[in-house]
């Protein structure tokens, strides 16, 4: 019993690794010492990025290598294009133990807007 109230425990922590976050939050997190990452592909990061933000491509095959070259206890805010890939690549950094993922849960196709 006491086995199942730890494990419990520990999942209840660890689902604030990852955090969906909106517009309003990713402009906030922008002034502070926040790594933006953008996961989509490099053309559509050359058309057009979110400021301060580089380009890791969740499709190519060297994605988790080169997650695996960060400083996992730095904070991250993820994005694609609308919200699906980033979150994939969320889950794949938690796996890899980085400890503070912001996920733009609308992506990029939001931040242009307006």
């Amino acid at each position: 019993m006491l086995k199942l109230f730890f494990y419990t425990l520990l999942v209840f922590f660890q689902s604030y690794v990852i955090q969906d976050i909106d517009k309003h939050q990713v402009k906030n997190l922008l002034n502070n010492e926040v790594t933006v990452i953008d996961v989509r592909t490099e053309k559509e990061f050359k058309e057009g990025n979110i400021k301060t933000s580089f380009n890791l491509d969740f499709q190519k095959r060297e994605f988790i290598d080169s997650l695996e070259k960060l400083d996992k206890s730095r904070e991250y805010l993820i994005y694609c294009a609308s919200g699906n890939k980033s979150r994939k690549a969320s889950h794949i950094m938690k796996s890899l133990g980085f400890k503070v993922i912001y996920n733009y849960k609308k992506g990029y196709k939001d931040w242009i807007k307006d």
